[in-house]
């Protein structure tokens, strides 16, 4: 179950994290330069990939979760007959998704309280850092919610 919204949204997501990553190794590159080349280090050049690793972490999570590229156990599932196995992953994906609205939640009320507090070195507010959590895991529950969707519509495959 597939629509056009979120094969764009996918598309977008997958654009972003390039840009992310390539951004980290540009600013990484641009560290060791200028501190083992020029001996003039930037001072704001540890914490930028660091907080751009972190948006890259949950965004790639949704990513994964849209593949179903998480990793599972399916040691003792696997020997049940296919049509448990499908309601228990359905099962499952339910509890997952219960969780990640509980990270919604508790990361959307971090956000708002470090919404005033400062980086160190590029005095951004830390609640940009700490969106990533809310917003990974939203659109994490957005990918599994169709996952079960279309399980629930196709028990037989």
């Amino acid at each position: 179950m597939e629509n056009t919204l979120i094969r764009k949204l996918t598309w977008l997501l997958e654009r972003i994290l390039i840009a992310l990553s390539l951004l980290i190794s540009i600013v990484v590159f641009l560290q060791v330069v200028f501190r083992y080349v020029l001996s003039q280090p930037l001072f704001w050049s540890e914490e930028l990939p660091r907080y751009l690793l972190i948006w890259t972490t949950f965004l790639a999570a949704a990513l994964a979760q849209k593949h179903r590229a998480h990793i599972n156990i399916t040691l003792a599932v696997n020997l049940l007959p296919r049509r448990i196995q499908k309601w228990l992953r359905i099962l499952a994906d339910i509890l997952i998704c219960v969780f990640l609205g509980v990270l919604v939640y508790s990361g959307s009320l971090v956000s708002r309280v470090t919404l005033h507090h400062r980086s160190t070195a590029l005095q951004i507010p830390m609640a940009a850092v700490y969106l990533a959590l809310p917003v990974g895991a939203a659109l994490m529950m957005l990918y599994l919610l169709l996952q079960i969707i279309d399980d629930v519509r196709n028990p037989s495959a």
